[in-house]
C-alpha cells in the first residue's frame, strides 16, 4: 500500500492540473482581449522528501527516499505572461539536486552510502492570483513538464553497485505562495509539492523505486516588461 502511494498521488494531481490548465484554455477567449505582459523570473529553493520508496519494499524492510537522501536545493528559471484577467501562462527550467545519506536497511542490511541525485528538465505550467489588492497577494500555481533523472551508484562493502540509470520521467508540480511588488520588480514566497516519475533501475530488484515526491520552500524574483 505505501509503495502504490506515491503513483496515486501523481495520478490524482495530474487530474487536478490538467483541469487548471484546462481551465486557462477555456479563458483563452477573453485572455486574448486583454493587455498582456511578459517577463523573467528566477528562483532558489529547499527540498526535503515527504514521499515514494527509493528501494524495493520488503515484509522486513522499507527504503524511502528521505532515508536515502538529505534536504536539497534547486534553481529555477522561467519566462512567463500574464494578463489583466489575472492568469500567468509559463514555461520553465528547473534543478535540484539531493545528497546521498549512508542507509542500513533494506537491501543492504551491512549498510550502504547513496551517491548524489538530481534532476533537470523543463515544464509549463500556469498561475492565478487570489484576491486583489496591494501588499502580498497569494496564488495557487500547476506545473507539469519532464525532467531527466540522474544516473545514482551506491558503495556497500567496498564495492560500487550501480543502483539507477539515466532517465527521462514526468514531473508534476501544485503549490501556493505569496507575492509582493515593488519598484523594481516582484518576490515571490511558495511551498510546492513536487513528484516525479520512477527511475529506471540499473540493478534490479535492488534498484526497484517508485515515484518520489518532496516538499519545496522557495524564494524568487520577477521582472516583468509591457508589450
Amino acid at each position: 500500500m505505501m509503495r502504490d502511494m506515491p503513483d496515486m498521488l501523481r495520478t490524482r494531481w495530474l487530474a487536478a492540473l490538467a483541469g487548471f490548465l484546462g481551465a486557462m484554455l477555456a479563458a483563452a477567449p477573453s485572455l486574448a482581449e486583454d493587455a498582456p505582459r511578459y517577463g523573467f523570473a528566477a528562483g532558489a529553493f529547499a527540498s526535503s522528501f515527504i514521499g515514494g520508496d527509493s528501494g524495493p519494499v520488503t515484509p522486513l524492510s522499507e527504503t524511502l527516499y528521505s532515508d536515502t537522501f538529505g534536504t536539497g536545493f534547486g534553481l529555477r528559471l522561467e519566462a512567463y505572461r500574464d494578463f489583466d484577467s489575472g492568469w500567468r501562462g509559463q514555461v520553465g527550467l528547473v534543478y535540484a539536486s539531493w545528497g546521498g545519506e549512508n542507509f542500513v536497511g533494506g537491501e543492504f542490511p551491512a549498510g550502504a552510502q547513496f551517491g548524489d541525485f538530481s534532476l533537470t528538465g523543463i515544464y509549463i505550467g500556469g498561475r492565478y492570483p487570489i484576491g486583489q489588492g496591494e501588499g502580498f497577494r497569494p496564488y495557487v500555481l500547476g506545473n507539469l513538464g519532464l525532467v531527466y533523472l540522474s544516473e545514482l551508484s551506491v558503495v556497500s562493502g567496498g564495492s560500487t553497485i550501480p543502483y539507477w540509470s539515466g532517465r527521462w520521467r514526468d514531473y508534476i508540480e501544485v503549490g501556493a505562495g505569496v507575492a509582493k511588488r515593488t519598484s523594481g520588480g516582484t518576490w515571490t514566497l511558495d511551498v510546492r509539492l513536487q513528484t516525479f516519475g520512477a527511475p529506471e533501475p540499473a540493478t534490479w530488484p535492488i534498484g526497484a523505486a517508485t515515484a518520489g515526491t518532496s516538499l519545496l520552500f522557495g524564494v524568487g524574483y520577477e521582472w516583468e516588461r509591457r508589450r
